[in-house]
C-alpha cells in the first residue's frame, strides 16, 4: 500500500514543464444554424494556427472569457470570412476579419481603417 502511495505521489502529480496552454476558443457558424461543419472548422483551425498568439494577448485582460470567439461565413466553395471577437459580459466586439482560403490553406487580415 505504501508503494502504491509513492508511485500516485511520484506520477500523480508530475506535469510537463513546457507544455503550452490549450488553445480554448468559441466558435459560431450562424449560416449553418450554429453546427459548424468540417469546412467550417477547418478554417477555424487555419485562423487559431496562424493568429491565436496575437489575438490572445490583445483579450487576456478581459475577465469574462479571455480566449477568442470565431464566426465563421462561406463566401465561396473554399472561401471563409472568419470575424474573431471578443466575448465580454454584455456584449461582443469583433477585433478582426481575416478571409481563410481552405484549399490554398491561406489566411489574411482584411484591413478596415481605410474606409472612405
Amino acid at each position: 500500500m505504501k508503494k502504491l502511495l509513492i508511485l500516485f505521489l511520484l506520477f500523480g502529480f508530475n506535469t510537463p514543464a513546457n507544455a503550452e496552454q490549450y488553445q480554448r476558443h468559441k466558435y459560431t457558424c450562424p449560416e449553418s444554424q450554429g453546427e459548424c461543419s468540417e469546412r467550417e472548422r477547418a478554417a477555424i483551425k487555419l485562423v487559431n494556427d496562424t493568429y491565436w498568439k496575437m489575438l490572445s494577448e490583445r483579450i487576456k485582460e478581459n475577465k469574462h472569457y479571455k480566449y477568442p470567439w470565431y464566426w465563421v461565413y462561406k463566401r465561396g466553395e473554399c472561401k471563409y470570412s472568419v470575424g474573431a471577437k471578443e466575448d465580454m459580459s454584455t456584449h461582443t466586439v469583433t477585433m478582426e476579419w481575416i478571409d481563410v482560403d481552405i484549399c490554398e490553406k491561406t489566411t489574411k487580415l482584411l484591413d478596415l481603417s481605410r474606409r472612405r
